[in-house]
């Protein structure tokens, strides 16, 4: 069973967790009282069906309630008073159930389960059984270059669970139950089979593409066990009791199985998902793990003989995040965004190649650019190739050239240089722009037309605006942070001519030559045509959305150039020399401009332009510190761009800023309960952009090591595990966008992976 020192969760367990296999685009996911959950494929949200796990007095066939975890509509809960544990001695009932009707369906309350959450383990204990769904992880290999038994392991869609009953100290029969209600059409039994340890295995599955299977796993090696059995009627409690525990008609089919007194049983569950064709438009694709499994049967089969694999291995990284020296409120952010961020991926096979997508949670937009920059340190550290591809494939399908509009005059005397004001067609001149990449590459597994995306509209100044420069931004710090993990150097001088074009690009966005960069974006996409161009924060006010004058984006303009100088090292001075200094020096420029910007009172202004942010104080000035951070800690021989002397400035700055704000007696960039608010002015915040920064915040100017700030950070994660585990989020799983800590937008989410930064 699962390693016992995950502790219990100490606040509210009734929450949503996803349980998911990589790059399958499926999770399994329970937890949340009251509501369905369930197996979902290529939804982006819990699926709608009533999951029945439980345990019954008796036989088979015995009167006695089935008392099952409450992942089901409208559950009836047992009123019976909760059992107690005594010393050496487990638990110990507390009373009987109240009277029921015979074959009644009851439903445990909280204070009768216990939840360990762990990174790969969910374990939930009942006074009768115990419920633990295994979900490890690690690298995927490249599937280019390893031999495809490697990426059968690496890719095998499915997750595992047990069930397991200990009636060593019982008098008499129980009677276990794993049975799901679709509740839709399609419900299906799986043909016996008796196969691996001699083992007989049952199962159901929803047509072709969603499956069970369960086999009873031997507490005695050698002693006869008994057998398990398929179910599939209305309800649970009619298939076990009814002569015919199965009908083609049913629509809730299980897996039952009894223990008798004095023994003790575990019943393993296979979960799984197999798509065999065409699952996408625009691109067609098909799941990747196509290629290594021949049918949902060859799947749960697969799961069912890598239990000791799955088990063991969820183990150990339960066991490395126990050890990691985080918080217990660290250590479950960082637990519960992992899942979800798996929930997400989806590798396919695009024209006989790998295609990797992370889907951007209930949107499911597809490889959202502005999550990727910030999901790939993850990647990057278990599968370096994926960035690779992602990079390869904006560069194919989803990148464009632009021009940048000019104001005239008219537009002067107006103030279009200011953020959010308005920008007539006719007062703008166009001058030549260059590359970048579209925001995403299509959405809900449509693939957008090459050169768009989803997202993106012309004539708009708010949401659904074109992100022309942050995504440039962020395509190239994508690059740098690949080569200097990878030192993929055929890489590097195969794009040498990109960095050069990306180079340019950024230099005509700011209105200078790269000598003379005054460093902020200056000029607005063609793209847009009348409107204005914004930042990944577009759902937040003035203080981060507008693109033009935004301190947070002016920060990720001076990592880009930082990070163009890098890949101009890398190729060598006899290439690309110059060009790595002309990158330098307009860094140096935005690291001087933003140095200057530090107010009396000891903070940055949100916009670098005007008056319309002088009073607004963002947390993300920081964020884009942690790409140069990473290439300094990846190229630990190299010189890192953080020693030269404009961006130790640059750095002075945005720590006394950083620290201004975090000890600001008037709270203004936190709220009530502790949490962080990203801008001050904004009640809309981010679990996954408040751990980047607080990933800076710590890692790089050790401000955890001042007390007032230290209790800051300490009240701000135990805020932040409240917004996941209450309200709203308890049902999505994984929620990103916070409004007041209530999830409002952004939830099923991949992107909070940015926690596991906090890992040494």
């Amino acid at each position: 069973m699962p390693d016992p020192t995950v502790p219990p969760f100490p606040g509210n367990i009734a929450f949503n967790a996803q349980h998911s296999p990589m790059g399958a685009f499926f999770s399994f996911t329970c937890g949340h009282f009251g509501t369905p959950g369930g197996l979902g494929s290529q939804i982006g949200r819990p699926a709608n069906q009533d999951l029945y796990i439980g345990v019954k007095e008796g036989d088979r066939k015995s009167g006695a309630p089935l008392k099952c975890l409450p992942f089901y509509e409208n559950p009836i809960y047992d009123t019976a008073p909760p059992k107690t544990k005594q010393a050496g001695r487990g638990f110990v009932s507390g009373g009987s159930a109240a009277p029921t009707q015979e074959g009644a369906l009851l439903a445990y309350r909280a204070d009768q389960l216990e939840r360990h959450y762990g990174w790969a383990t969910d374990r939930w204990v009942t006074p009768d059984f115990e419920f633990a769904i295994y979900t490890p992880f690690g690298s995927i290999v490249d599937p280019e270059q390893y031999h495809p038994s490697m990426s059968r392991v690496c890719l095998l869609p499915a997750v595992l669970a047990s069930l397991t009953i200990d009636n060593t100290g019982g008098s008499s029969t129980k009677t276990g139950v794993f049975a799901i209600n679709f509740n839709e059409p399609g419900a299906r039994l799986l043909p016996e089979q008796h196969g691996w340890r001699g083992k007989k295995r049952v199962g159901f599955a929803l047509r072709r593409h969603l499956g069970v299977q369960g086999m009873l796993e031997s507490e005695r090696p050698g002693e006869e066990q008994p057998q398990v059995f398929a179910i599939m009627r209305n309800t649970p409690q009619e298939a076990l009791r009814d002569v015919n525990p199965a009908h083609g008609l049913g629509q809730c089919p299980g897996i039952a199985f009894e223990v008798a007194a004095g023994k003790r049983q575990t019943l393993i569950v296979s979960i799984g998902v197999y798509h065999d064709g065409i699952v996408t438009t625009g691109l067609e694709g098909r799941y990747l793990y196509a290629r290594y499994f021949s049918d949902l049967n060859d799947v749960l089969d697969a799961a069912l003989r890598g239990w000791d694999a799955f088990h063991n291995g969820s183990i150990d990284l339960d066991n490395e995040l126990l050890n990691s020296g985080l918080s217990a409120d660290q250590q479950f952010l960082i637990a519960h965004a992992t899942r979800s961020y798996y929930g997400s991926t989806q590798l396919l096979e695009v024209a006989g190649q790998p295609f990797w997508v992370v889907n951007e949670g209930e949107y499911c937009m597809m490889n959202t650019l502005d999550l990727s920059v910030d999901q790939c340190f993850w990647e990057l550290k278990h599968n370096p190739w994926v960035v690779r591809n992602l990079l390869d494939n904006y560069l194919r399908y989803y990148s464009y050239y632009d021009q940048v509009k000019r104001p005239g005059q008219g537009a002067k005397k107006k103030g279009f240089s200011m953020p959010g004001s308005p920008a007539p067609s006719s007062d703008f001149e166009l001058m030549p722009g260059g590359i970048s990449f579209c925001h995403d590459m299509g959405a809900h597994n449509n693939f957008a037309p090459t050169g768009h995306s989803s997202y993106e509209l012309p004539h708009h100044k708010g949401w659904f605006s074109y992100m022309t420069q942050e995504q440039l931004c962020n395509w190239i710090l994508l690059a740098a942070s690949y080569v200097a993990k990878s030192n993929d150097q055929q890489w590097a001088r195969r794009n040498e001519f990109i960095f050069q074009a990306c180079l340019t690009s950024m230099v005509r966005r700011s209105g200078s030559s790269a000598d003379n960069s005054s460093g902020a974006m200056k000029f607005d996409s063609s793209r847009c045509q009348s409107g204005e161009e914004i930042t990944t924060y577009d759902s937040l006010d003035a203080s981060l959305g507008p693109a033009r004058g935004n301190l947070y984006l002016a920060v990720k303009c001076w990592a880009a150039y930082l990070g163009l100088a890098m890949l101009f090292d890398v190729l060598g001075p006899a290439e690309a020399g110059g060009v790595a200094e002309s990158a330098r020096k307009a860094a140096n420029n935005i690291a001087a401009c933003i140095a200057g910007k530090v107010g009396e009172q000891g903070f940055i202004p949100a916009t670098l332009i005007g008056e319309a942010g002088a009073a607004r104080r963002i947390l993300p000035a920081i964020e884009a510190l942690a790409y140069p951070m990473y290439w300094r800690n990846v190229r630990q021989n190299e010189r890192s761009p953080l020693e030269d002397t404009p961006s130790l400035q640059l750095l002075a700055a945005l720590k006394r800023h950083t620290q201004t704000l975090l000890a600001d007696a008037e709270s203004r960039n936190r709220f009530s309960d502790g949490g962080l608010k990203l801008s001050s002015t904004s009640d809309n915040s981010w679990v996954s952009k408040i751990a980047l920064f607080q990933h800076v915040a710590r890692g790089l100017f050790n401000m955890q090591e001042d007390a007032r700030i230290g209790d800051v950070f300490r009240q701000a994660d135990a805020a932040h595990v409240k917004w996941q585990t209450q309200g709203e989020s308890a049902y999505w799983a994984m929620s990103d966008q916070m409004v007041n800590g209530v999830a409002k937008e952004s939830k099923y989410y991949p992107r909070a992976i940015t926690t596991a930064l906090w890992m040494k």
